[in-house]
């Protein structure tokens, strides 16, 4: 294996590791790995790809645009999670609200019995 096709396995595994992180919902290192990722990715193809390595590029790309495909849908999976919980939370606080204004007590509308 070449030095070449050496750093094409390495990319791959870093997306798999990347994936990984996604289906724990490790938010902070899905996203601290694509700045490395990125800058991996744009390292490996400052140089032509040679004509003995083009068809693993092109194999090894379609594998990690589907892996990218995976960890996009988890994001959005989460996404639709968190806006339930907010919006589960902004309908808690709203029943909270009706519920402190129902239970205040009603200004009293009888007379005192002391006029001062």
């Amino acid at each position: 294996m070449s030095n070449r096709s050496d750093e094409l396995h390495e990319l791959l595994s870093f997306h798999g590791l990347m994936l990984h992180w996604a289906k724990l919902g490790k938010w902070v290192d899905v996203a601290a790995a694509e700045k490395v990722r990125q800058e991996r990715l744009q390292n490996f193809f400052r140089e032509p790809v040679e004509k003995e390595y083009v068809e693993e590029v092109r194999s090894a790309l379609e594998s990690m645009l589907g892996i990218n495909d995976r960890i996009m849908a988890l994001v959005k999976k989460s996404r639709g999670g968190v806006s339930k919980d907010i919006g589960s939370i902004q309908k808690g606080r709203r029943a909270l609200a009706a519920y402190g204004q129902n239970t205040e007590p009603a200004p009293s509308t009888e007379k005192s019995a002391h006029s001062w």
